[in-house]
Formats: C-alpha cells, sequence, structure tokens
C-alpha cells in the first residue's frame, strides 16, 4: 500500500511540474511582439511625403524577399498607401545599378522607397527560480488532521531560451534624393519568418503612417484603414 507521504510528494512534484509547462506554454502562445529601438526622422521630413511607395527587402534569399516586400506593400496599402513591391518593377540588373533603380523608379512615377534588412539575431538564455507557494487549508483528513497546515505546490526552476530579431527599415525620398527616415526594430520570439516579417511590416507601417511620412492615397479611405489597422493589431474599433 503507498503511503499518504508518497502521495503527497507525488502531487507535489506534478504540481510543480504542470506550473512550469503552463509558463512554457503561456510565453509560446503569447506570439512575437516588435517595438522599434531606435528611430531618426530627417529635418523636414513632412515637406518629403512619400506618396507612391516601393518596398525593397535586401536579401538574397528571394524566399524570404518577396513575402516580406509584398506584406509591407499590404500593409501600406491598408493604411490607404499605394505601394508596390520591388520584386514587381526591378530586375536583378537592376538592382545591381543603384543610380540605374532609381532612374526606373523616378520614371515609373514612384516618388519614394521603403527597404527593410535584417541586421542581427541573437538568442538569450533565461533562467525562472524555483518557487514554494504554502496555502492554509481544511484538508482532507486521509492525509492530513482537519485543520492543520498543508504544504503548497513547489515548483522547480528551469530555463528557457529567448529569440531576438533586429531589422532596420528606411525610407528614402526618389524626389528629394534623400534619406527622410530610418528605425532599427526588435522582434522577440519570432518563431518563424512569416511571423517576423507579418510583425515588423505592421508596426513599422503603423511609425510611418502616425507620423505623415507617407500620404493617403484618398483620405476618404483613412477611416476605414484606421479600423482595418486596430483590427490587425486586436485593437477595438
Amino acid at each position: 500500500m503507498i503511503s499518504p507521504a508518497r502521495i503527497r510528494n507525488r502531487i507535489t512534484r506534478l504540481g510543480g511540474l504542470r506550473l512550469a509547462l503552463v509558463g512554457l506554454a503561456l510565453a509560446a502562445c503569447a506570439g512575437p511582439h516588435t517595438s522599434v529601438e531606435l528611430a531618426w526622422t530627417a529635418p523636414n521630413a513632412e515637406s518629403a511625403q512619400l506618396h507612391r511607395v516601393v518596398t525593397l527587402f535586401v536579401s538574397r534569399d528571394v524566399a524570404l524577399r518577396r513575402p516580406a516586400e509584398d506584406e509591407m506593400a499590404s500593409q501600406l496599402a491598408e493604411r490607404g498607401v499605394e505601394a508596390r513591391p520591388a520584386y514587381q518593377l526591378l530586375s536583378r540588373d537592376d538592382l545591381s545599378n543603384l543610380n540605374n533603380a532609381k532612374a526606373k523608379l523616378r520614371t515609373l512615377g514612384y516618388d519614394g522607397v521603403v527597404t527593410m534588412r535584417i541586421v542581427g539575431e541573437e538568442q538569450n538564455l533565461n533562467y525562472v527560480p524555483p518557487s514554494f507557494d504554502a496555502y492554509w487549508t481544511w484538508a482532507s483528513p486521509y492525509f492530513f488532521w482537519p485543520g492543520y497546515y498543508a504544504p503548497g505546490y513547489y515548483s522547480p526552476g528551469y530555463v528557457y531560451t529567448t529569440t531576438i530579431v533586429r531589422m532596420e527599415t528606411e525610407a528614402y525620398s526618389l524626389t528629394d534624393d534623400r534619406l527622410v527616415w530610418a528605425a532599427l526594430s526588435k522582434t522577440t520570439d519570432p518563431g518563424n519568418a512569416r511571423k517576423l516579417i507579418d510583425d515588423v511590416t505592421r508596426t513599422v507601417a503603423s511609425h510611418l503612417t502616425d507620423q505623415g511620412l507617407v500620404a493617403w492615397a484618398d483620405p476618404a479611405l483613412r477611416g476605414a484603414s484606421a479600423r482595418a489597422a486596430r483590427r490587425a493589431t486586436c485593437l477595438p474599433a
């Protein structure tokens, strides 16, 4: 027959394991989080407001470049900005010559370029120390005398890693031939490239439109686009 003490110990161990697993599960379900760590805006940037924008992701990986350019263009379009991914307009030869690429985009009627590139990735080791939560209870007579102090669940310490990806985004004015805005974003635990792209482009597009660096194609669309953006970021409409 198993003694009450062994049963209590087993319950305590299971309780601690359960708490640790719940903590890890909540962290995993939280999803990526992107914030702008550093940002710079050129003097009189409003005078170089961008109306027709090309989105460019700087990478040799075509499988990553195209979705990133598509998503940034889509995020800007949801906010009423006319935008198009660079891969639809510029060939590999165009991209190899900056002056030719800028001249071609100007000829096509574009006045701005928003570029993105990954500048760093790191992993941090995090330690959660053990904890012991005790509680007072009227315990079952099988385990304790009624009214006695009952031990709580013991949560053992555990280690987990956090992945951090930093991306640089810049906005250029083709009309003035100058940089008007630059930012360094930090994304925590993106999970995969798709989630990274979605979170960064959504955050950056919001900053560009909120600061008036890109213009609404149709002011009448601003209210609908703002509501769509709030829904995309889980904010109340």
